[in-house]
């Protein structure tokens, strides 16, 4: 049977095959040039990957929205190379994650076609229908992108639900018939490998049925909206039967339902990914919050010991580089990258790595609107400028913020397109790929790069480091992020500063301890109270007071 909670003990990376590495030449990422990496991958030392979305689609939504969930999108290769990927990535000892978007297709989906062209075809039910008129949309609810979630139909006097872009209608997870398909997909997708899926949007399934206005037009209708479990108890026999690790994207979930979700016996996931301690750098000027920051993580660590299995990390497809919105990627950014990377890897849990991180990637700071890709950005933008706000402001929020930040190319090499192709890119390449790139962190011993091959050696290897209780030693300050891990008498003291400052140890001795990582120089004093900015500090406690 082998061991159905390896997650416990793994490293995961996320890989976004458009950005990746383009193997036929044609400027986008596909599932072959996934393969030629697989020996980067084992350097690295991750268990797992997950691969983003690579379904056919209508790529109005970078491939969420899909057309076809069972085949490959063309531009990334077909099935015959999924299979290959999956066989080569075993062979190196390396699982396999796929997405599965649940709570929308594409428009160009053979159910909605079905579903548009005969109201009376039974897919008409695979989505979410009301009476309307062109003047008279059913209720006030909104799209996360913005305007209306309801997009009339005149042909049949009813508006369709999309709670994304107009191309992605909702599935009405109300009918059996959606839960017997998404079950029946993810038996498909086993069959050929798969070891486990990140669901997508499982927040999103449940509506309210009442279909009334609310107060909070992008939210209320599904946030929070009791009867969801039973959509995700349609999933549990298909993850359960064939141990498949399950993965939650569950933004803005309370901790009862957390701890409900990944009881170990009644619950559906074996992980989530919240996004509790992601949404501070939404609003914070330029000085990261760390006291709210420590109050945030310490409530997931501390509320799920003993009652579920938490996931570590700092960034995905839909974030800003970490380097670039939680740390200093002008005057500290491979110190900082390096300070992050140690910060959060250690914590209990499953650390996710994704693509460019490890490098210390920095957002791309785009300051052209043609230079996006992203739906979100580009719809921003527009409204934006409807509003009358300045393009140079609007500019300047998304090289900040944009999605596309982390899906620029991956860069391999100081080469024209960073080695990722030797043609033009579908995106352009993140300024200064020429000095931070994989070929020169590889023949650096002091690359991030190289700090985050030891980080997961580390994590790895010292059992208190992976399964050991988490203790937050509060500094009080706005500076210091210190936590101890503890496992049967083997402690490890973790000290980050997380500021632009020099930052003063006092609510811990360190003269107990020994130094044992640290992203400064190793003739740097160990004992020393005065913290550097952006320094971060693994020591192993002689005894513990």
């Amino acid at each position: 049977m082998g061991d159905t909670q390896w997650w416990r003990h793994a490293v995961g990376y996320q890989i976004y095959p458009q950005s990746f590495l383009d193997s036929n030449h044609d400027g986008v990422g596909d599932l072959a040039g996934v393969e030629t990496k697989i020996d980067y991958l084992q350097s690295l030392g991750v268990d797992f990957v997950w691969l983003a979305s690579f379904y056919p689609s209508g790529q109005v939504d970078n491939g969420y929205d899909v057309t076809n969930y069972r085949d490959v999108d063309g531009q990334y290769g077909s099935l015959n190379d999924f299979n290959r990927l999956v066989a080569a990535l075993h062979a190196a000892g390396i699982k396999v994650v796929i997405d599965l978007a649940l709570n929308h297709t594409s428009t160009q989906h053979p159910w909605f076609q079905a579903a548009l062209n005969d109201p009376t075809s039974p897919y008409r039910d695979y989505y979410i229908w009301r009476p309307a008129q062109p003047d008279q949309l059913p209720n006030n609810w909104e799209s996360v992108f913005g305007g209306s979630a309801w997009t009339y139909d005149a042909a049949s006097h009813a508006a369709y639900l999309h709670s994304f872009a107009e191309e992605q209608p909702d599935l009405n997870w109300e009918n059996p018939a959606v839960r017997d398909e998404m079950a029946a997909t993810i038996q498909w997708w086993a069959d050929r490998g798969v070891d486990g899926f990140r669901l997508d949007g499982v927040t999103h399934l449940k509506k309210r049925q009442d279909f009334a206005n609310v107060a909070n037009p992008k939210t209320d209708y599904y946030q929070d909206v009791t009867g969801v479990d039973t959509f995700l108890a349609a999933l549990k026999p298909v993850l359960q039967r064939n141990q498949l690790l399950a993965i939650g994207e569950a933004g803005g979930i309370d901790m009862d339902t957390a701890q409900r979700w990944l009881a170990p016996t009644t619950g559906f996931f074996d992980l989530l990914l919240e996004f509790d301690h992601v949404h501070f750098w939404e609003t914070a000027d330029s000085k990261l919050p760390v006291a709210a920051l420590r109050k945030t993580l310490s409530k997931w660590q501390f509320n799920l010991e003993g009652r579920g299995w938490n996931s570590l990390f700092i960034e995905n497809h839909d974030l800003p580089r970490a380097v670039s919105y939680y740390g200093n990627d002008v005057d500290y950014r491979r110190r900082s990258a390096k300070a992050l990377g140690l910060w959060y890897l250690l914590m209990k849990g499953t650390p996710f790595i994704y693509q460019g991180q490890e490098l210390g990637l920095p957002n791309a700071g785009f300051d052209k609107i043609a230079d996006y890709r992203d739906l979100d950005s580009r719809l921003y933008y527009q409204q934006q400028r409807a509003a009358g706000i300045p393009e140079k402001v609007i500019l300047r929020q998304l090289a900040a913020k944009s999605r596309d930040n982390a899906r620029t190319p991956m860069p391999w090499t100081h080469q024209q397109f960073g080695g990722f192709s030797d043609v033009q890119p579908w995106i352009d390449m993140t300024p200064g790929f020429e000095q931070v790139n994989v070929e020169r962190e590889s023949h650096d011993p002091h690359s991030v790069l190289t700090f985050y091959q030891q980080l997961v050696r580390l994590k790895k290897s010292v059992p208190a480091l992976e399964q050991g209780r988490y203790e937050l030693i509060d500094t009080q300050d706005d500076q210091l992020y210190v936590y101890r891990r503890t496992l049967n008498g083997d402690n490890w003291l973790i000290v980050v500063n997380m500021s632009n400052q020099v930052a003063t140890t006092q609510e811990f001795d360190l003269n107990t301890s020994e130094m044992i990582f640290t992203n400064l120089p190793v003739d740097s004093d160990s004992d020393d109270p005065q913290i550097q900015p952006w320094e971060a500090r693994l020591y192993h406690l002689r005894k513990l007071e």
